[in-house]
């Protein structure tokens, strides 16, 4: 859904004006929101959307599709589960029909507000049997059969390839040869602000394997690091610099610190 580009001022601030009657912070909402963009020397006039990277636009979102959750309590219940955070969202139904109703319920409560449905992100997906299942906050959502009981199925979650590729560029941008001349206890400090924040929030679920290659990537590139500061070429980090050099080192570890969560199983 684009929410934040799109979203209708004066809908949304009748949104707001339901439970704010203070005119001045109204007067000072419309302002902000008609603030306009600067880019390139030049400020371009909005008439719609929200500031974008502002941290209020989140809760901005979350006042306007407040229409869709009453929407919803008010007839959407039958069609499935409405699960939305800020400007995203996903519906689980119990079969395709009411996947496609719920699709054309929330595009009509949308467009209310000034809103459309991404024509890219949003997607009718199939859960069962290991189908291709969905992505919703950066969290891959897919059914595993169990090796324990064949013909179970589990709905499971662990970090996307979009999640993956964000940390391990954060991870590389760190450990790049140009910190060699620096303590790798920098880098080591560095590194673990960036990986238990992101442990913090991808350890509840199923993300096991998925940590453990995190885990060896930064090895790889710690080990790397140090055979700059130490001016060895090729690869000769590999024999030299192992995983308990670098566990001496403090680095944090993400592979035992998964937090497995409740899945539902099917047949």
């Amino acid at each position: 859904m684009s929410s934040f580009d799109e979203i209708d001022h004066d809908a949304l601030l009748g949104q707001i004006e339901r439970r704010v009657c203070d005119r001045r912070m109204l007067k000072l909402l419309r302002g902000w929101l008609r603030a306009g963009v600067f880019e390139g020397g030049i400020v371009s006039a909005i008439e719609a959307g929200t500031p974008q990277g502002s941290p209020i636009s989140p809760l901005l979102a979350n006042i306007a599709l407040h229409v869709l959750g009453q929407a919803w309590q008010g007839g959407g219940q039958r069609l499935g589960v409405l699960v939305k955070y800020a400007d995203d969202l996903v519906i689980l139904c119990a079969t395709r029909t009411q996947a496609e109703q719920a699709r054309e319920l929330v595009a009509a409560v949308l467009d209310g507000l000034g809103l459309r449905l991404h024509p890219e992100k949003t997607r009718i997906a199939h859960l069962a049997r290991g189908a291709e299942g969905f992505t919703f906050l950066g969290f891959e959502h897919r059914t595993r059969e169990s090796w324990r009981q064949p013909g179970r199925w589990y709905l499971q979650k662990w970090p996307s390839r979009r999640a993956m590729a964000s940390v391990k560029a954060k991870v590389r941008a760190r450990t790049e040869r140009r910190y060699a001349r620096l303590p790798l206890e920098w880098a080591v400090e560095d590194l673990n602000r960036v990986l238990r924040g992101w442990g913090n929030y991808f350890r509840y679920g199923n993300s096991g394997r998925k940590f453990a290659q995190i885990d060896c990537y930064v090895n790889e590139r710690l080990a790397i690091l140090a055979s700059a500061k130490h001016g060895l070429q090729g690869r000769n980090w590999v024999t030299r610099f192992t995983h308990e050099w670098v566990n001496q080192l403090g680095i944090h570890r993400l592979n035992g610190t998964v937090k497995p969560t409740l899945a539902y199983a099917s047949r």
